[in-house]
């Protein structure tokens, strides 16, 4: 039973999705944090006050999410990244993620509007579609291993 769990934890996808997971109760954690705290400064019926605190949570729970893909969903690249390569994937792991967020919000919103799918329905296809889009996003551009970001040199012909 250990070497199947082993083995499943060894795709990259099974990784990826633990990660977003954990990421879903680290963001209802910031924001319950967020609407209390923030609550104390801006008025609990001010229609800023959630979106203020959502935004908050979603950087909290994005940050969280990249440390931990940095150490766990694409562990053996950790020993390669030094210094600002850390400041630069995080920051293309951020833009990642609104990208991911925008699709989200047009996929399920687009389903609803559009084509009257139940609201509940639509955002479950939009995250689904947000998922996707991420790993592959972060695979190819935010977790790039370091030789893949390098220029091809070519060898000249002999």
């Amino acid at each position: 039973m250990i070497s199947l769990i082993r083995r499943f934890l060894k795709i990259r996808l099974v990784r990826y999705s633990l990660v977003g997971g954990v990421g879903i109760f680290i963001n209802e954690g910031a924001l319950f944090c967020f609407m209390h705290f923030l609550g104390l400064v801006i008025s609990s019926k001010s229609v800023f006050l959630y979106p203020a605190s959502w935004v908050c949570a979603f950087e909290v729970s994005n940050l969280a999410n990249f440390t931990l893909n940095q150490f766990f969903t694409y562990s053996e690249q950790v020993k390669y990244i030094h210094g600002w390569e850390w400041i630069r994937r995080a920051f293309k792991g951020q833009l990642t993620s609104l990208s991911a967020m925008l699709i989200s919000l047009a996929v399920s919103w687009g389903l609803y509007f559009a084509f009257h799918v139940d609201v509940y329905i639509a955002s479950f296809i939009g995250m689904v579609m947000q998922f996707f889009y991420n790993f592959f996003i972060s695979n190819k551009l935010v977790f790039r291993t370091i030789d893949q970001a390098l220029p091809k040199v070519k060898s000249p012909s002999k």
